[in-house]
């Protein structure tokens, strides 16, 4: 069988747990699930080093990071993302890349809500 992860920050236990569910029925695929609340400081690669661990928090921006997913893989899980009405909060999405691997977690974080209101159009304040 195959396997793929998800890096996941700002989550509680619950949701996080609802993420894999959803991913594991979705994808027909094992997922190994990386919580990174509560990581801020510390790089990427080194969050992904250390492998699952046990640090859950709720946090106003979510984000769920695609590790070794293929290209439908990542359609599946855009569309059917289980948010609206009693679902969970939509994550911004992203891919582990040679470059941001590299960053702490917080510069990550910042760039990608950067990124996401430039492209929806939000600004700050």
């Amino acid at each position: 069988m195959q396997s793929v992860g998800v890096l996941v920050c700002g989550y509680n236990k619950e949701d996080a747990q609802a993420i894999k569910a959803f991913l594991d029925r979705t994808l027909e695929a094992y997922v190994i699930l990386v919580s990174a609340s509560q990581k801020a400081d510390e790089k990427i690669i080194d969050i992904l080093r250390g492998g699952p661990a046990e640090c859950f928090a709720d946090e106003e921006t979510k984000i769920l990071m695609f590790l070794g997913f293929t290209e439908v893989q990542t359609h599946m899980v855009l569309e059917g993302f289980p948010g609206g009405e009693g679902g969970l909060k939509r994550p911004i999405f992203c891919t582990l890349t040679a470059q941001n691997q590299r960053w702490p977690l917080r510069e990550l974080i910042e760039h990608l809500v950067e990124e996401h209101r430039h492209y929806t159009g939000k600004r700050k304040g």
